[in-house]
């Protein structure tokens, strides 16, 4: 076992704030304005299922909307995106429309509603951004003001019309006055946060701006205001009034010792700003209390707004985590105290460094959306609002704080000392957010991750697929299901964007399934995972320690004997999606049945990839050294990837080294096809390849029959690529996904594997004249699924590699959600099972990680190294052949006599009599063949039936021959040599 470096993960602090705003507007007031939006859908708590952007004719006249888009830009970004084209309608003077953008993740939240257009990519940030209203239906550049018709720019946003509109929340959208007929070109005025009005569409009531419009009151309110208790706060409500002067305010409603209202301003002029302090004594018992200002004008009219005054009492850790699936304090104020334990992301952890020895309450929360300078080991008293996340995909929720309003540091705390924690442990959420160690290494189990979000799959021991060790639907695949849920957590590497170092990568560039992670302390989070879903994850106080207890191995060695590899070359084209191709010449495309193109191509992108992922798979397959080796994923052009492949393949080796076996007529009618290539020094060719074309078959099986040139026998090698597990879409009945791990078109892979044996092999078998089958390739099946359980018990034939690998180690080929199985293949028909004399997979790619594979710029660091090594995601396969031979040398069993020669004057060919004689005890079996060896140089036997290693032979008519029983026959030559006939004759019995 090989130790390598302890890495430590990376940190960023997101420190940059903007420090004042642009104002940009250049466009006067528009006809067609924003008049409301929303943002908070995706946020803890959001009330409305969608974001959305709602627009408003203002004028007197109709306007086509046709040309224009909705744009959408980050607070402190220049670029524009979300791009949403609008449809070619007309809007009514006075009428709405509503854009319905990202969708929520809220259960109980209102629906917003049918749109008039909907962009789920429109995905706009709660705390500020910047909405464009274009008069282009292309993403605008930078900075542009000539296509810009309307802007709001809101909360933190760099750029607006005058200054920015207040940000949205939970519950209120932000709102153009007077129903969307105000624009002042000044967005804090024009717009106010508000509850959530409509959402209004073209289908709404019209709402005619019409005369002129008597300008609102336009109030700032905080919805809330959240102090904890002791503390004492007070925050600065305001007003303007375009066409007046704001002279008053007062509270009308929820009044009491404790809340007052100070030190009033009214506003100096028309258009002014008003403004007050809404003071909380640090008296206020814990607890909400509603309050309703209301602020007047000089002209008698006035607007009024409420502010809930939440102060919190303070709680221990434990009692706001509680021992259920959600805090019993969900969506209340509370302050709390606890110690430092990690600053990630956003936020910070914190823990009560006593607990209250409850285990089934953890003793630490994560702290959201909030900065201190407090070190790690401070204590901090906090105060926020007690929310549970739900992460995309997830099917529980995390207790944290948000909104937080107050971080106060207390000096250093007591020390926390991690709890120690085993896996399998099937209730994390006890520990979530707590400082532990895990007290045994783990295994890494999957790494796919490490490259773009700093994730590795970590789990005490290595997991198995279940249904690679137990039939499908089973009890017991059940079970190890349920197993493998309370055994995983997920190293992460403390940063939630994709890393600029790859972490946890050891000095050969590589950290690979099956090698053991010890010393692992750090903080337990939970959050969305880089593979889809949700789960726990670690963030590491410590650096991990890793040992290479899973090495690099050379490629296997079996016993002596044919050699038939399998490996998945995953997606080898020839033609890249950049319209090249490795000719270097240009407009080149792939084909899928009458479509041409380059989009239709799969693989290297480009001239650069494209060369590092062909080193990578000569190195392989040039290591792998099967004297025939079937071929999945490489490009349906005919043999032209194929032929290039092995071009490089020789150039690699020894020039003739390996052949193309060439294509069968259907290649089917997907992208890639299976292929083969061989050793003609190691075997020959016998008959041509044969496919089966049916419709079932998008990826057309291949066999092709070959002859041991060194006198073994014949065998078959039939090589096969069945449809994926992955990609619904279009299923029926028994095609979708059961949950049960088949997945995705498991009843069109069984009706694969039962064509296979009621047809196809059937008819290998018959045009070779011989029932040895090696059925090879990737089944996308893991060994106890419906189509290898077909193979396998329905047809009979002989799993190789649960012969030959289950006994000393587990089967694998691939590894997916941090299980491993094997998808690749090597079963033998009965005749041939007796011949097999052994079998091996090569862990050379499945456990390694994609982010070491040829693609170029998937990662800000490129850690490719030109190897073996990840040059697919399948591992390959070798499986050894000692064959029986076809024929046998009975020439020491017989006495040859051979005659003189007598040659005809009119034909010239010279013709002569041999008896052979059955000199043994026992009959010689059939067929026999006379072989001459040594013939002269031209002399030629002209009644030959064929030849064997240079020499020809006469089949003998008889099937057998008794002891003592002669066969007498002719023998018929050209000799225009006119040298003397001599030969050493040979008898051989068998197949030929």
């Amino acid at each position: 076992m090989t130790t390598f470096a302890s890495f430590m993960p990376r940190r960023t602090l997101l420190a940059t704030l903007i420090a004042g705003f642009a104002a940009t507007a250049s466009a006067a007031p528009g006809d067609v304005v924003i008049s409301q939006l929303y943002a908070h859908s995706n946020n803890a708590g959001g009330q409305w299922s969608h974001d959305f952007v709602e627009l408003f004719n203002r004028s007197s006249s109709p306007v086509s909307l046709d040309g224009m888009s909705l744009q959408y830009q980050s607070a402190s970004g220049t670029a524009w995106g979300s791009v949403t084209r609008l449809p070619a309608v007309e809007l009514k003077p006075g009428q709405y429309f509503l854009m319905v953008g990202r969708s929520g993740t809220q259960s109980n939240a209102m629906p917003v509603g049918t749109g008039d257009v909907t962009s789920t990519s429109f995905d706009m940030a709660a705390g500020g951004g910047k909405v464009a209203l274009s008069g282009s239906a292309t993403q605008m550049p930078a900075g542009d003001g000539t296509n810009l018709i309307d802007l709001v720019g809101f909360g933190t946003a760099n750029r607006a019309e005058g200054a920015p509109a207040p940000a949205p929340s939970t519950v209120n959208s932000i709102q153009r006055a007077a129903l969307g007929c105000q624009d002042t070109d000044n967005n804090r005025d024009d717009f106010a946060a508000a509850p959530v009005a409509g959402p209004r569409s073209m289908a709404s009531a019209i709402q005619a701006c019409g005369g002129p419009v008597v300008q609102p009151i336009v109030l700032t309110c905080p919805a809330a205001v959240q102090v904890a208790q002791g503390s004492g706060s007070s925050t600065v409500l305001s007003a303007i009034d375009g066409d007046s002067i704001v002279n008053s305010a007062s509270i009308i409603a929820g009044a009491r010792p404790g809340i007052s209202l100070l030190d009033f301003a009214a506003a100096g002029a028309v258009g002014g700003r008003a403004q007050a302090r809404l003071v909380i004594a640090d008296t206020l018992a814990a607890g909400s209390y509603p309050v309703q200002i209301q602020f007047g004008n000089a002209a008698g009219d006035a607007e009024t707004c409420a502010v809930n005054v939440n102060v919190a009492g303070e709680l221990r850790i434990p009692a706001i985590q509680g021992s259920g699936a959600a805090s019993p304090y969900v969506g209340t104020v509370q302050s709390t105290q606890g110690v430092i334990t990690a600053k990630i992301g956003s936020g910070f952890f914190i823990q009560d460094a006593a607990g209250d020895g409850d285990p089934s309450t953890s003793d630490g929360l994560y702290v959201f959306g909030a900065s201190t300078d407090a070190p790690i080991g401070e204590l901090v008293r906090v105060t926020g609002t007690i929310v549970e996340y739900r992460p995309t995909g997830a099917n529980r929720t995390y207790t944290e704080f948000s909104n937080v309003t107050g971080v106060q540091r207390l000096g250093a705390g007591p020390a926390v000392t991690p709890t120690n924690i085993v896996l399998p442990n099937a209730d994390l959420a006890s520990v979530e957010g707590m400082l532990v160690r895990f007290a045994s290494p783990l295994t890494v189990n999957g790494n796919r991750n490490v490259g773009d979000r700093g994730e590795l799959i970590l789990a005490n021991g290595r997991r198995e697929n279940p249904t690679n060790r137990f039939p499908l639907g089973s009890p017991e695949a059940l079970a190890l299901y349920q197993e493998h849920q309370a055994n995983q957590i997920v190293l992460d590497d403390g940063i939630f964007i994709a890393p600029t170092v790859i972490p946890y990568l050891a000095d050969d560039g590589t950290v690979r399934v099956g090698d053991t992670v010890t010393n692992l302390t750090g903080v337990i989070d939970y959050g969305a995972l880089g593979g889809g879903g949700a789960g726990f994850k670690l963030q590491p106080t410590m650096a991990p320690t890793f040992a290479r207890t899973n090495e690099r191995t050379p490629a296997p060695i079996v016993p002596a004997g044919i050699k038939v590899g399998s490996a998945n070359v995953l997606n080898f084209f020839t033609t890249f999606t950049d319209g090249r191709d490795a000719w270097g010449r240009t407009g080149q495309g792939c084909t899928i049945g009458n479509s041409t193109s380059a989009g239709n191509c799969r693989g290297a992108d480009n001239t650069a990839e494209f060369i590092r992922q062909r080193d990578k798979i000569v190195k392989s397959l040039a290591a792998l050294d099967a004297d025939v080796v079937g071929l999945m994923e490489i490009q349906n052009n005919r043999d032209i990837a194929v032929g290039y492949l092995v071009e490089q393949l020789n150039a690699a080796t020894a020039p003739g080294k390996y052949a193309v076996v060439p294509q069968p007529v259907a290649l089917g009618t997907d992208a890639i096809r299976v292929a083969m290539i061989y050793k003609p020094s190691v075997v020959s060719l016998v008959g041509g390849a044969l496919s089966d074309g049916n419709a079932v078959n998008n990826r057309a099986p291949m066999a092709q029959t070959f002859m041991a040139s060194n006198g073994g026998g014949k065998f078959s090698v039939v090589v096969n690529h069945l449809k994926s597990k992955g990609g619904c879409s279009g299923a029926g009945a028994g095609d979708t996904d059961p949950g049960n791990g088949a997945g995705c078109w498991d009843r069109t892979r069984t009706q694969q594997a039962q064509r296979l044996t009621s047809y196809f092999i059937p008819q290998v078998i018959a045009a070779a004249g011989d029932p040895d089958v090696l059925v090879i390739g990737d089944l996308n099946a893991y060994a106890f699924e419906s189509p290898i359980n077909h193979l396998t018990g329905v047809a009979g034939m002989v799993n190789l590699l649960e012969r030959f690998v289950r006994p000393n180690a587990m089967p694998y080929s691939y590894v997916f959600d941090g299980l491993s199985g094997y998808l690749d293949h090597a079963l033998a028909s009965s005749s041939l099972a007796a011949q097999v004399v052994g079998a091996a997979e090569w862990h050379s790619n499945a456990d390694e990680p994609e982010t070491i594979d040829y693609n170029l710029n998937d990662t800000v660091q490129d850690p490719y190294r030109n190897n073996a090594y990840r040059a697919s995601d399948h591992d390959p396969l070798v499986v050894s052949l000692n064959l029986t031979p076809a024929f046998s040398d009975v020439t020491a069993s017989v006495n040859v006599d051979i005659g003189g020669f007598a040659i005809n004057r009119v034909t010239g060919k010279y013709s002569g009599k041999v008896t052979v004689t059955n000199t043994s005890a026992t009959a010689l079996t059939g067929p026999l063949h006379f072989v001459m060896q040594g013939l002269p140089s031209g002399v030629t036997l002209d009644n030959s039936s064929g030849m064997r290693a240079g020499a020809p032979y006469l089949t003998l008519p008889q099937a057998s021959v008794a002891p003592g029983a002669t066969v007498t026959f002719t023998t018929t030559f050209t000799n225009s040599a006119k040298r003397s006939i001599t030969y050493t004759p040979q008898l051989v019995s068998g197949a030929l």
